[in-house]
């Protein structure tokens, strides 16, 4: 295994970690970098004191247009094609429960490893539009190409399919999805593709254009390091029309993207400290060193319990992110989370998938390799005591 790529400017970055417990539930919500926090504090002490003045300025209103020009060549895409939302949740709600090119008796699809909200709210289409709902029954551990085999078959046999919801990153396992060849096979068929890429910006390449598509919802709290509360939802400007108004906004022309998320109170002191943010991930990088250092550190651990008897990898062996997966025999998922954190001092957390769970363990770039061994001794033992019981 090639060595940990470093990054010098990591102990300056971020603060030490605290003692005793090992967090690897980074998924879930990633560190600000002081440069950062600082700049988070900064803006709400200004928001504080400067209030509706500033709010209802001209100036305020700027800074959401440099934000949303940054985002853009981030992805590869224009400033006008960027909606600033709260989450990657509310970004792919807004795509989900606004597109209106759906009549009764169309075919949505989505499967078992997308995010459960918006399975939710796919499978919520039914009484919204009228639709027939499928949702695809991916069996896991799952090799990149039968994944895609999968979907190329549920594309071409689901009747009168007219929109699919496919994850950039599966959230349940970390896996990554041929995003671009799925999309390509979904355009042909004259299907639209609502990408969740929620677990993908900041440590994957994403470029909107390479991989064909039209609609897309992010967050930045994860990966990229900004305050949480905000994300941001992409949609082709030759698009803009299957995105419907929100709730039929008037405040904003038919053509304007702002008008798809009447949000009243938008999260400005986060939309004025994510520059920083981006600062700080070009500082790092970018995606592809960011990336390298995450899967790096994510196949140590996973590499060395992939042998143990019992234990069922439910990821690949080799990953390109900072999620994995595992079961344990004999063990419901709750259980060896929780006693991964009250014996070992692990964090990790169940993820569900249908009726199943999963305990997923996700990495960060400050994480040391000690903590890792943690998570190593902490299944070894586990796994022995499971075969034995």
């Amino acid at each position: 295994m090639a060595k940990l790529p470093v990054m010098p400017a990591l102990a300056s970055l971020y603060p030490p970690a605290p003692d005793g417990i090992v967090n690897l539930e980074h998924g879930y919500f990633g560190a600000m970098a002081q440069p950062v926090q600082a700049a988070l504090v900064e803006s709400v002490d200004y928001l504080n004191h400067h209030l509706s003045p500033f709010l209802r300025s001209r100036q305020a209103f700027e800074h959401g247009g440099v934000l949303c020009a940054r985002l853009a060549k981030l992805i590869n895409a224009e400033p006008y094609e960027i909606l600033l939302t709260r989450s990657a949740s509310e970004s792919m709600q807004v795509l989900i429960g606004q597109y209106h090119r759906l009549a009764p008796g169309d075919g949505v699809l989505w499967s078992n490893l997308d995010y459960p909200a918006m399975r939710y709210a796919m499978a919520w289409l039914e009484g919204r539009r009228g639709v027939v709902p499928t949702e695809l029954q991916l069996t896991l551990p799952l090799s990149g190409d039968a994944l895609l085999e999968q979907y190329a078959t549920a594309i071409r046999d689901t009747p009168g399919l007219k929109l699919l919801l496919l994850s950039q990153v599966f959230p349940a396992n970390g896996q990554s999805v041929p995003v671009r060849e799925i999309a390509a096979l979904a355009r042909a068929r004259g299907v639209d593709v609502l990408v969740d890429s929620a677990h993908a910006l900041g440590q994957l390449d994403v470029d909107v254009q390479a991989m064909g598509i039209d609609f897309a919802g992010f967050n930045l709290h994860k990966w990229i390091g900004a305050p949480p509360g905000l994300g941001f939802a992409y949609i082709r400007s030759s698009r803009l029309d299957r995105i419907e108004p929100h709730f039929g906004d008037r405040d904003y022309p038919a053509d304007d993207i702002r008008g798809r998320l009447h949000a009243g109170m938008p999260p400005m002191s986060a939309i004025m400290a994510a520059p920083v943010a981006l600062d700080v991930h070009a500082q790092l990088g970018g995606s592809p060193a960011k990336g390298a250092r995450l899967a790096w550190l994510r196949n140590y651990w996973v590499q060395r319990v992939a042998d143990l008897p019992g234990l069922q990898l439910m990821s690949p062996l080799v990953g390109d992110t900072a999620l994995a997966a595992f079961t344990i025999d004999g063990m419901r998922a709750r259980d060896v989370q929780a006693a991964l954190l009250e014996r070992f001092g692990v964090f990790t957390v169940e993820r569900p998938v249908g009726a199943a769970s999963l305990v997923r363990a996700t990495v960060a770039l400050t994480t040391t390799v000690e903590e890792l061994d943690r998570l190593v001794e902490g299944l070894t033992v586990l796994t022995r005591e499971a075969a034995g019981a």
